[in-house]
């Protein structure tokens, strides 16, 4: 049997759910004592053991989608029941053959999915597992020592962190370094079977390419009625090896038997979710065969709004190992070989190619702008070098949306190689001005801010061009977050800075934009240039004061925000302190919320209280007392009937 079809095999027989790792697991060496709490502890987020919830449980109203397609609204939070059962087995090609016992994987708990940002066509969630059963059954026995049961729970209730792009199709996980391998492979191929991709407003019918932990399918979707889909896997093009994907042409024949049946809310997210499917490999040879079967459920039990999850991904990204979704994780592997597999060979120059030879098919640009940024990003982690390349690349000439993912994969790996480069395109003035903005903004957003590249924004923040010089000053307040948990002291000379430049300036768009930047900060010794800012005469340096407030901490931020809402003259500066209520825990606010919906004279100041009492009411009970209170009491009946509808609905 040739080589490759041996290690195609072999990646589809032991890879479906990391054999190689459930071989071992059964052993209490196998899977390490958990990392301890304070090392994951900012990262997870705030979830209680799940109960086992009634089919009815309350769901919080939905946001639609926009023009048809997928809501992304970071800080929301999809809460689910979980039911899912995995088995693989082994049969011989030839009678007596000794084959491997069969294994089965049953889990069931809570499994949430968070938006934590949106980046151009990069979607990142926060995933997490709240299992209430987790069974390893290997040839018919539960065999897991008491210890390593509680470990192996332990690890699957640690949340990662996932790319998705705007279509739903996952592509990239992201774990804390020394995860479990098994671990890892079940919530990747939990995370893979239940995703939904929707290119554009859903039709009658429409077919995609996805990838799992197998490898990479088609699929076609088919509408049943309004809001329920099916979908069925066609047939497996590339199959994961320790290579990267390899394209299925003469090797084992793999058979694919997949529905998944699947409501969809207003906004695209899925209610309910049943899927079968059933996968079986013939080697053709003495090898064994091997099939997996799959049974999976969810069901939507809440949406709700979790301000935690606000920036939680650039937080972590430095500390995360990268992989595609479809990857070998057969062994503990070091984060160059997740890597060099997204990388799958391509050098920079023809990652460039790719990119200035793009489809004309907008879902198809998008799928390939992803990956090249991935695959960028890769090649500038492992080869720090490469990224001193992409200036003269650009200046050779590139369109604008092309550039897009070299520009990100630059912010992204954030080596100092990659600042340099930033650097010098954000001061190439022959460089076309979207794309030096572009670079600008991704300057800022760097996860390892240098001397250099503040310097860089620091310039342009001082220069002639507006946008380019108010992308750069936001970029300083990005990138003073950035640098704030590695160099403190940085930051805060950084956040001075930027009060400094706020108490001389005497224009009130540069006052407001240089607010708007200490926000950014989230420092809290910003917080006494926010408050006297307050007191300006401008209305709207004012409003970019309270937007700044929206991530500050509390109690402070809440009790300048509860300040703005009783007694700011002008309706669109507390309207703007009801938004920025909306990126914080309510809690702290509805006796003050509560006030102002009795009191405030402003339609447009009511109706944006009632709006999120009507966002949040499920998650927070008691904010429900305000739409009561509006239902009945509301002197405009027009928001009396909008408080009404969103206190008795119960669907999107």
């Amino acid at each position: 049997m040739p080589r490759t079809h041996r290690i195609l095999l072999t990646s589809l027989t032991l890879l479906l759910l990391g054999l190689v790792a459930g071989a071992v697991v059964l052993q209490p060496e196998a899977l390490p004592a958990p990392e301890a709490p304070q090392a994951v502890a900012s990262m997870k987020p705030r979830l209680s053991k799940p109960s086992e919830p009634a089919p009815t449980a309350p769901i919080s109203p939905s946001r639609s989608s926009t023009e048809g397609r997928r809501a992304w609204v970071p800080g929301m939070k999809y809460r689910y029941t979980l039911s899912s059962t995995q088995e693989v087995s082994f049969a011989p090609t030839q009678p007596g053959a000794e084959t491997p016992p069969g294994m089965r994987f049953s889990l069931r708990g809570e499994w949430s999915v968070g938006v934590v940002s949106v980046e151009g066509d990069q979607i990142h969630v926060l995933v997490q597992l709240v299992p209430s059963l987790a069974e390893v059954n290997v040839g018919g026995e539960t065999r897991l020592a008491p210890e390593v049961q509680r470990s192996f729970e332990a690890g699957l209730a640690q949340p990662f962190f996932a790319t998705l792009d705007r279509s739903g199709a996952v592509q990239l996980v992201h774990f804390e370094p020394g995860a479990d391998i098994l671990v890892q492979n079940l919530l990747r191929a939990t995370l893979a079977t239940t995703q939904h991709v929707v290119p554009t407003s859903p039709q009658a019918t429409w077919v995609t390419q996805e990838l799992d932990t197998t490898g990479r399918y088609s699929a076609r979707y088919t509408r049943q009625s309004a809001s329920r889909f099916e979908k069925s896997k066609l047939a497996y093009s590339h199959l994961v090896t320790p290579d990267g994907l390899q394209p299925l042409q003469d090797g084992p024949r793999v058979s694919i038997s997949a529905l998944t049946s699947f409501e969809l809310g207003e906004d695209l997210w899925v209610r309910s979710l049943q899927g079968r499917e059933h996968l079986e490999v013939d080697s053709g040879s003495s090898l064994v065969n091997a099939a997996h079967s799959l049974q999976v459920e969810l069901l939507l039990v809440e949406r709700a709004r979790d301000n935690s999850l606000l920036g939680a991904f650039d937080a972590h990204r430095h500390q995360l190992v990268t992989l595609p979704v479809a990857s070998y994780l057969g062994q503990e592997q070091d984060p160059k070989a997740a890597l060099r597999q997204t990388l799958a060979g391509k050098t920079f120059d023809t990652l460039v190619k790719d990119l200035r030879s793009l489809p004309s098919n907008e879902e198809q640009s998008q799928s390939a702008r992803s990956q090249a940024l991935q695959q960028l990003r890769a090649l500038f982690l492992l080869e720090p070098g490469q990224a001193l390349l992409a200036h003269a690349a650009l200046r050779e000439g590139m369109d604008p949306l092309a550039a897009s993912p070299l520009i990100g994969a630059l912010s992204s790996a954030s080596t100092p190689e990659c600042i340099q480069a930033l650097s010098d395109i954000v001061a190439d003035g022959a460089l076309p001005s979207p794309m030096r903005v572009d670079a600008t903004a991704s300057l800022g957003l760097a996860s390892a801010p240098t001397e250099e590249g503040v310097t860089a924004l620091r310039k342009l923040s001082h220069g002639a061009d507006a946008e380019l010089a108010s992308t750069a000053t936001l970029g300083m307040g990005s990138a003073a977050l950035m640098m704030d948990s590695s160099n403190k002291h940085d930051a805060d000379a950084l956040v001075h800075e930027l009060s400094s430049a706020y108490l001389s300036a005497s224009n009130p768009d540069q006052q407001a934009l240089l607010l708007r930047a200490l926000g950014n900060t989230r420092s809290p010794s910003a917080l006494p240039t926010l408050e006297s800012a307050l007191s300006s005469k401008f209305p709207g340096v004012r409003s970019a004061a309270v937007e700044a407030l929206r991530n500050m901490p509390a109690p402070s931020a809440d009790r300048l925000l509860a300040s703005v809402l009783l007694r700011d003259p002008i309706e669109e500066v507390r309207q703007t302190a009801v938004f920025a209520t909306s990126f914080r825990p309510i809690a702290p606010l509805l006796p003050v919320l509560s006030q102002v919906l009795r009191l405030d004279s402003s339609d447009l100041v009511r109706r944006e209280i009632i709006t999120l009492a009507g966002d949040q009411f499920r998650a927070v009970p008691e904010a429900r007392a305000l739409l009561e209170w509006s239902s009945q009491n509301e002197p405009n009946p027009g928001l009396r009937r909008t408080a009404l509808t969103l206190l008795t609905s119960r669907t999107p």
